[in-house]
Parts: C-alpha cells; sequence; structure tokens
C-alpha cells in the first residue's frame, strides 16, 4: 500500500501524475463517452429503436468523437490500449444489448428487463473508472491505494460522509427555495432522478444498483481518487478540492446542475480528503443518488 501523506490535517496520496494529466484524462474522457452515446444511438436507430441520436448524425459525431479521443491519446503518449479497449468494449456491449433487446412499447428498448438509456449511461460512467485506472496504474505505474483504494475500518468516517452529505444537501434545499423566490426556474436542478425512473419503468432494483452503485464507484475513482490528488501538488489542497468540485459539476452538462454538484462534490472531496479513503464518499455518494431514486419511486406511486 502506497503512503498517504498528511497535509495540513488532510490526507493526499503521493501520486506521479499532475495538472496536465488531469485537463488529458478529462478530455479523453468526454470524447470517449460522446463516442459511445452517439454510436450507441446509431446502433438503436438501426435496430428499430427510438434513440435521441438519429443515425446519420449519430455515426459522424461518434466517429469523430472517438477518432478525436485516439488522437489526443497518440499526441499526449497517454495509455492507448486500455482505453481503446474501453471504447470498443462499450461499442460491443451496447450493440449486443440492442441486438437482443426487445420494444417494451413506444420504441423503448429493454435488455433482460433493463433499459438501453440506462445500460448506455453505465458504460459510459464506466469510461472515468477506465481512464484514471489507465493514468494511474498503468502509465504511471503506482498502486491502486493512490486512486483512494484504501481500507478503513469502523463507522466514524462513514459517520463523518453522513454528516457532510447532509450539510450539502441543506444548503442545496436552501439554494433551490432560493432560486424558486426570484423565479430563477431556468436554473433549478434537473429532476435526473425521475427522469432515471421513466427511463427504468419503475425497475427499482435495478436502478439502485447502477445508479447508486456502479455509477458512484466509477466517478469517485475518478473525480476524487484521481483528480483532486493530481491537482494539489500544483494549487494546494483548497484550490485542487474546489477546481475538481467544478470539474464535476460541469461534467453533468446541464446548467441547473452544476451548482448542486459542485456542492456535492465539495462535500465528498473533503470526506476524500479527511479519512484518504474514496469508501466513504462513495458511501455518501450512492446515499444520495439512491435517496433522490426512492424518492422519485415513491412520489410516483403517491
Amino acid at each position: 500500500m502506497a503512503p498517504i501523506e498528511p497535509r495540513d490535517e488532510v490526507f493526499v496520496p503521493p501520486v506521479k501524475w499532475g495538472p496536465l494529466n488531469v485537463v488529458v484524462a478529462s478530455t479523453i474522457t468526454v470524447l470517449v463517452a460522446i463516442s459511445i452515446l452517439s454510436l450507441g444511438g446509431v446502433l438503436g436507430t438501426a435496430n428499430g429503436f427510438d434513440t435521441s441520436v438519429t443515425s446519420p448524425t449519430g455515426y459522424y459525431i461518434g466517429f469523430l468523437s472517438g477518432s478525436a479521443a485516439l488522437i489526443v491519446l497518440r499526441l499526449t503518449r497517454s495509455p492507448l490500449w486500455p482505453i481503446s479497449l474501453a471504447l470498443l468494449s462499450g461499442i460491443v456491449i451496447i450493440w449486443i444489448c440492442y441486438l437482443l433487446a426487445v420494444d417494451v412499447g413506444g420504441g423503448r428498448a429493454e435488455f433482460v428487463g433493463v433499459p438501453l438509456a440506462i445500460i448506455t449511461a453505465t458504460v459510459m460512467s464506466g469510461t472515468f473508472a477506465v481512464t484514471a485506472l489507465s493514468f494511474s496504474t498503468v502509465l504511471y505505474r503506482q498502486k491502486l491505494s493512490t486512486l483512494g483504494f484504501v481500507k478503513i475500518y469502523g463507522f466514524k468516517p462513514y459517520a463523518f460522509a453522513i454528516g457532510m452529505w447532509l450539510i450539502a444537501l441543506t444548503i442545496l434545499m436552501i439554494w433551490i427555495a432560493a432560486l424558486s423566490w426570484l423565479k430563477l426556474d431556468f436554473l433549478l436542478p434537473p429532476d435526473t432522478a425521475q427522469q432515471v425512473m421513466d427511463e427504468a419503468g419503475g425497475s427499482l432494483i435495478t436502478t439502485l444498483i447502477l445508479v447508486g452503485i456502479v455509477g458512484p464507484i466509477a466517478e469517485e475513482i475518478f473525480f476524487r481518487g484521481f483528480v483532486l490528488p493530481g491537482l494539489v501538488k500544483q494549487f494546494g489542497v483548497v484550490r485542487s478540492l474546489l477546481l475538481s468540485s467544478f470539474l464535476f459539476g460541469i461534467f453533468h452538462f446541464d446548467p441547473g446542475a452544476v451548482v448542486p454538484t459542485f456542492t456535492l462534490g465539495l462535500a465528498l472531496g473533503w470526506v476524500y480528503l479527511k479519512t484518504g479513503s474514496i469508501w466513504p464518499s462513495v458511501f455518501a455518494h450512492g446515499l444520495h443518488n439512491s435517496l433522490a431514486i426512492m424518492m422519485a419511486k415513491y412520489a410516483t406511486e403517491i
């Protein structure tokens, strides 16, 4: 296990990657995710399903994004084979799922009861973890502990994570109330949980596994395990926490989601820095997503 270095009462692993690697990895992740989403839409349309991407447009966007990712990988001498394999595997997985999918009405595709939209989103989330692992363990040959895979004991770190999450949740509630009072509805957070439940057709267990477990693990590996410590040497703890949280916010694309995810990112990043492990932040992230899904589920039934 790599040692964890205390910095002003926070724990930062001694990583070899830096801000440039963070920028390159973030760019590659976006390009790969766009390629998977676009080509996935093409495959869905080709198999007779209703997708948000038309075949000609999706093909060109997917091809160009994937090609751009490979070019960036080559130019920056980044780990080519694991990320290329992830891109190819993601497309193949979605293609096979569409081939075996059934139409459940309205052109919506499901594979073994799981909507293809959620499968696609999960595959895209996986690119975060693959990129982080490729740079840390393949390019720099560092141990998994440098990404926050550190075993911790006792309930105290998780209680701390819950406390930080509750603080973030309180701030978000105040933010939403202020936006509503000012009638700035365009900045209100999107009801992502309800959208996910609509896609899942009410399948709670599947949705909780993918959104409450798989997604948080992949995102915490990247944003807290890879991005945050990669910035600390150059920018210091506070600015790195702010920058990594801002990146976490803008990666959610929707303008209304930036402030909420930025706030959540601050809480999760602080949990990571204080515990030296990604597991408490994964726990809090999963708790946040799961609570949103549960509320969307039972609000619909009421």
